[in-house]
């Protein structure tokens, strides 16, 4: 009898204080227990137009995830979240996602994240930030492919077809067996400035044969320096293109740079500076142009410099081979 009263007691105590006890789990229809997180999502123009469709995802640190989506207006909204600290992540595609936003939730807590997403830049929309600096620099960027290219090609061709080693060899025998015509046979199977500079001067020593007369050393270097006034030139030409463009386009850049800053400073001058975002986002466009610039300019500047010292170096060769060539001829001559 006892143990049934006790049992009645404590079930009528129980049906009195579940709804105390639900209560404080619900107060106003928000649980207590759980937090919620919601925000609107807008784009990053001056006038922060809502972005429907992104996925909005929060990360705790025990790895688990929720999700929510934002409507029409742009907002969005996650309840029923366990406390603890979370990442929020968002999502759509056309735009810059954005990562690793922290919150942290408490137990009946109403979290409020506006977020702002940036629309992903198409090559249009990309290049019409330089504003007018754009064909300038458009101009350079071609004009520095172009010509850079080009001398790739010329020097490629520049080089003997046999090898400069092999190529001496075989015109340092056909001399020893005094076969001249055999060595300038050797240049033009060759090919390239080394060889058209030493065939020169082997054709001036050949044809002072045939006239049966003697022939000085320097009337045949006067030969080979002919020769390599016109082979030099070929070699540096449009260098100095490529390293005006290294220097105008930095200085295009810059131009585009104060522009944009002009006209920031001057919206900062009639709006005030209300809107630092909208500011900033001027300025990061203005220094896109520099960026711009010096993304010509770098390679410009690398490229003019290797072929400089490929152009040093052919010089430097010619004169080296043609000394030996000259030496051997004139003491084959005195022999």
């Amino acid at each position: 009898m006892k143990r049934l009263s006790l049992t009645l007691v404590l079930s009528g105590l129980l049906m009195i204080y579940s709804p105390l006890l639900f209560a404080q789990e619900t107060v106003a229809g928000v649980s207590t227990t759980t937090g919620t997180v919601r925000g609107t999502i807008v784009d990053t123009t001056t006038a922060q137009t809502p972005i429907a469709g992104v996925r909005v995802l929060l990360v705790s640190t025990d790895g688990t995830e929720s999700e929510a989506e934002t409507d029409s207006s742009g907002e969005y909204e996650k309840s029923g979240i366990a406390p603890g600290r979370y990442l929020v992540s968002i999502y759509k595609d056309g735009y810059g996602a954005r990562e690793g936003k922290p919150v942290t939730v408490v137990a009946g807590g109403d979290h409020y994240i506006a977020l702002k997403m940036t629309k992903k830049d198409t090559i249009v929309t990309f290049f019409a930030k330089f504003g007018m600096v754009f064909w300038p620099l458009l101009l350079c960027s071609v004009a520095a492919l172009t010509f850079i290219i080009e001398r790739l090609f010329t020097f490629m061709r520049s080089r003997s077809r046999l090898g400069t080693e092999q190529f001496m060899a075989s015109i340092t025998d056909s001399l020893r067996n005094d076969n001249i015509m055999e060595a300038v046979s050797t240049c033009e199977e060759a090919g390239g400035p080394l060889a058209n500079v030493l065939k020169a001067g082997l054709l001036r020593y050949s044809q002072a044969q045939i006239e049966e007369r003697a022939i000085t050393k320097e009337e045949i270097q006067e030969s080979i320096q002919e020769a390599g006034l016109l082979e030099i030139p070929e070699l540096e030409r449009n260098i100095p293109v490529i390293g005006t463009v290294a220097v105008i386009s930095p200085l295009f850049g810059l131009l585009g740079t104060v522009m944009g800053m002009i006209s920031a400073f001057t919206t900062i001058a009639l709006e005030g500076t209300g809107d630092p975002q909208a500011l900033a986002g001027g300025i990061s466009q203005a220094l896109l142009t520099t960026a711009g610039g010096l993304t010509i300019a770098i390679p410009c500047l690398i490229f003019s410099q290797i072929f400089e010292s490929w152009v040093n170096k052919f010089v430097l060769e010619i004169e080296l081979v043609s000394t030996e060539i000259v030496n051997q001829l004139v003491i084959g001559q005195t022999s």
